[in-house]
């Protein structure tokens, strides 16, 4: 007597990256950057198959939901300054390529927030002037009860001065044919006027606001150039120090 189990689908190794691994994730999607497409879904794959084809003698097998979420990782870890968990398991010189790159990923995250806003902007300017034009340009089953009403009116009005053209002395009212239209529009365009200064200034704020925001980004860059810098030259001087503290060492295990 046997059981035959059904057989399980293999579990994919989950796989682990280094720093070295990082720095060729984040070049890829710098490359491709899924932060700038419609599709962002396809570009992560095409990251992953990337990486996978380019580390296949490692055995290193991604996909685009582990390319997605290492590269939202790395990227929380350098929004939050957290620093000690970028530089795990990586020289000094492999964190700094690392920071670079992620600064250019965080400007392509930066420029999808941005340019999604000018589009929602872009549709709510254009449903206004919908609006608009569909209040100027009445409906075609209301054309017929306007050209009745002013019929009507007409057709009072001759009457009227049917009738008093029998009395000579009598004053002619002034004829005000289509003034209630006239002023439904007038106060139509006027608003039109009023809604695309509107527009306007909300457009000419929302470009000093990106001004704003492009200023800011590069101030942060040039404050991670500074400390990038800073951190080079200490570990020069480091190194130095090694090298004088071997070169005495040496000096004395000579004479001695």
């Amino acid at each position: 007597f046997s059981m035959t189990c059904p057989s399980a689908t293999p579990r994919k190794r989950q796989v682990r990256f280094s720093a070295r691994h990082d720095i060729i994730l984040l070049r890829e999607v710098i490359a491709q950057n899924p932060f700038g497409s419609k599709e962002p879904g396809r570009i992560w794959a095409r990251v992953g198959e990337i990486i996978t084809a380019a580390l296949q003698t490692e055995n290193f097998e991604v996909d685009a939901r582990r390319c997605r979420e290492r590269t939202m990782l790395l990227l929380d870890y350098y929004k939050k300054q957290d620093f000690p968990s970028l530089r795990r398991f990586g020289t000094e010189r492999l964190y700094a390529q690392k920071e670079d790159l992620l600064h250019e990923v965080l400007e392509l995250e930066a420029e999808r927030g941005l340019l999604a806003s000018a589009e929602g902007a872009k549709y709510q300017d254009e449903e206004r002037q919908t609006r608009t034009v569909d209040e100027l340009n009445l409906p075609e089953q209301d054309k017929p009860n306007i050209t009745q009403m002013l019929s009507a009116e007409a057709e009072e009005e001759h009457e009227q001065m049917s009738e008093l053209s029998a009395a000579p002395t009598a004053k002619r009212p002034c004829q005000c044919c289509c003034q209630t239209y006239s002023e439904i529009l007038s106060f139509l365009e006027k608003r039109s006027e009023a809604e695309q200064r509107l527009r306007e200034e909300e457009l000419a704020l929302r470009r000093e606001e990106l001004e704003i925001q492009r200023s800011k980004i590069s101030l942060e860059r040039e404050r991670l150039e500074a400390e990038r810098k800073e951190r080079e030259c200490r570990f020069e001087l480091e190194s130095q120090e090694r090298q004088v503290i071997l070169d005495l060492l040496k000096d004395k295990v000579l004479k001695g």
